[in-house]
């Protein structure tokens, strides 16, 4: 809640720092935060990648549109009613790294958005090959000190083989297909589509969703990743991505 004296009208709103913007979500990455990812501020197992194609709620245009590009998030603490809550907001005391808060929070004034938009419109996100070349010439990699060396020089190869491998875009359009897409979007154009290739679709999605768990597990045994930060450098399962847009396993879908 923003609050402003009305006696004195020509007073400009001040932020009372109620916590609402970190509430409702954490912020995505620019490329100045670089910073913050070598001091330790941010680590890799704090963050999460959105990647190409997922839903995400577009605050310029409204609704909820799959991603053009992949973003660099601060992840949430889950729960049902923020489940995208920053994970360094701290009821009763604020933000926890306020000296070192991202610069999309710095910006971010809700009686007042044009800081944040002219951020936007003129500096780039982002990505998780950016937040490697920025990394690349620190001796530890910050919060994974103890990080094999060659476990850490297999991270950006094994991120591009994950999104060669297993790309959102096509998983959730098949899904779109079927129409499977998240609450308030219609699907306006959804294929008409027989019993049978109904189920070879959800077929080919199961299996999908298996080669994609089974190479997340193959990142933690065979090659030494931390699972903690896996969430950046794959991003998010691809089954979670399902269960959000209402595809849960079934005894048949097999999902």
């Amino acid at each position: 809640m923003i609050s402003q004296d009305m006696s004195s009208p020509l007073e400009a709103p001040v932020c009372r720092r109620c916590g609402m913007c970190c509430l409702r979500g954490g912020p995505t990455l620019m490329v100045d935060d670089a910073s913050r990812l070598v001091s330790g501020a941010l680590t890799l197992d704090s963050l999460v990648c959105l990647r190409k194609g997922e839903w995400a709620r577009d605050d310029v245009r409204g609704g909820l549109r799959p991603l053009e590009q992949e973003y660099i998030k601060v992840s949430g603490l889950g729960g049902q009613v923020h489940p995208w809550r920053c994970r360094y907001y701290r009821d009763g005391s604020g933000c926890a790294i306020y000296a070192q808060r991202p610069v999309q929070c710095s910006a971010l004034f809700c009686m007042d958005t044009a800081p944040l938009e002219n951020l936007l419109s003129g500096t780039p996100l982002m990505d998780r090959a950016e937040a490697f070349r920025i990394l690349a010439n620190e001796a530890q990699l910050p919060g994974f000190p103890a990080l094999d060396a060659g476990a850490r020089a297999l991270l950006p190869d094994l991120m591009a083989a994950h999104e060669e491998q297993s790309p959102a875009t096509p998983v959730l359009e098949t899904a779109a297909r079927l129409g499977f897409v998240p609450q308030g979007v219609q699907v306006h154009d959804a294929d008409a589509m027989d019993a049978e290739e109904r189920q070879t679709l959800l077929a080919h999605l199961g299996e999908t969703v298996r080669t994609e768990a089974a190479f997340r597990q193959l990142c933690v045994e065979r090659a030494g990743v931390p699972a903690a930060i896996l969430p950046f450098l794959l991003g998010r399962p691809l089954r979670d991505l399902l269960v959000e847009v209402g595809l849960r396993p079934t005894a048949t879908d097999e999902i």
